[in-house]
């Protein structure tokens, strides 16, 4: 299992991503993992704590560390967290990277190409 670290407030914590985070996610906040958007800071609040649950079952992170932020630093590690969870998720998966696809020219470039 491939672990990465977030910090929070300074400090370092261990992420891994796996079904057992997945489980985590469904018993911290009561809802399925599947059908998510992870649109609520609460909701990547606790995916993030699932990750560090994964990595370390005695991890020092706890959930009101997260939630007590008391400046916008804390906010952006938790946004940082959350997307470091997010990439070993997508590895988990294996969901593939999506490639930008060149941009469709509009009716008028089109036009002006063809003469």
């Amino acid at each position: 299992m491939k672990t990465k670290e977030i910090t929070i407030g300074g400090k370092t914590y261990p992420v891994a991503f796996s079904m057992k985070t997945m489980l985590n996610y469904e018993e911290i906040s009561g809802k399925s993992f599947f059908g998510e958007t992870f649109d609520h800071l609460k909701e990547r609040i606790a995916i993030i704590m699932s990750a560090a649950l994964t990595a370390d079952e005695n991890t020092t992170l706890t959930v009101e560390e997260l939630m007590n932020g008391d400046d916008w630093e804390k906010v952006k590690d938790i946004i940082a967290a959350y997307n470091t969870v997010m990439e070993l998720c997508g590895e988990f998966m294996k969901i593939p990277a999506v490639e930008p696809q060149p941009e469709k020219p509009s009716e008028d470039e089109e036009e002006k190409a063809k003469n």
